[in-house]
């Protein structure tokens, strides 16, 4: 599937039509937004950028579901309206970075600046799956756990599985000191050419790559996935970055909700 950057009301998104023509709305904000709690705290601010997402969309859900991020490997399925704690802007999943509905008219958000954001869809099942890969995530292979969460909960075949890895820090961008590099390599041993040793102390880690290919082995048909090849750290113009912007950084997020 092919990706489109479109703007609306002076704001850009970054969509897959093919993948909404399926029922899947959804869209990744860009740098023209930031939706975080935690570095926007004008409430008023938030709740109207999150608006606008809904009307890019062209969907107000129900009710919104967020994780409450703490780069774990923690997936939640959501199969009730009242799950959770109730947040300023919906309901929040303590300590998760993965969420998984079959309910219609529910959005999910996982916020995100450098960390690999991951759309998965089972298109027969009609399933929704949003994930916060960041590199302790990916460590953790989260995605591996949230393909398990379709097959295992909801009885998804593979092949309808599809996934949308999302704009993330670019595989020349994310550099790591020796003591992270070394836990890439030990657990993707058989990817080391995805962990590049640059000098003593540092590498480079490719995170898109990695999960792409966590993906595949987990039998999910290359033909069925996307990789949106925007770096955040690279594309200042488009893309929040917390690795490039330090303690200026903001949030992006990834939207989506299964059409009723």
């Amino acid at each position: 599937m092919e990706y489109r950057i479109e703007t609306n009301n002076n704001k850009r998104y970054i969509y897959l039509p093919e993948l909404e023509t399926m029922g899947l709305k959804h869209c990744f904000t860009t740098k023209d937004m930031d939706v975080g709690t935690s570095t926007n705290p004008d409430k008023v601010s938030l709740q109207g950028f999150i608006n606008e997402a809904y009307q890019f969309m062209g969907r107000k859900p129900e009710i919104l579901y967020n994780g409450y991020q703490a780069h774990t490997s923690n997936i939640e399925i959501i199969r009730f309206l009242d799950q959770g704690k109730e947040g300023p802007y919906g309901r929040f999943i303590p300590n998760t970075d993965g969420l998984l509905t079959d309910l219609n008219d529910v959005a999910l958000l996982t916020r995100f600046a450098d960390c690999v954001p991951i759309i998965l869809f089972d298109k027969e099942k009609r399933i929704q799956g949003n994930i916060h890969s960041g590199w302790k995530g990916t460590l953790e292979r989260i995605v591996e756990k949230g393909i398990l969460g379709l097959l295992k909960e909801y009885g998804s075949s593979e092949e309808d599985i599809l996934a949308v890895i999302g704009p993330a820090i670019g595989r020349d961008d994310f550099q790591v000191r020796e003591d992270v590099g070394s836990l890439f390599l030990e657990e993707f041993n058989d990817w080391k050419e995805l962990v590049r040793k640059v000098s003593e102390e540092k590498f480079l880690v490719d995170l898109q790559e990695i999960n792409r290919r966590m993906l595949l082995k987990m039998g999910i048909d290359e033909k069925n996935i996307t990789v949106i090849d925007i770096s955040t750290y690279e594309r200042d113009d488009l893309c929040h970055s917390y690795r490039r912007d330090k303690e200026d950084f903001g949030l992006m997020g990834l939207f989506t909700i299964l059409e009723g």
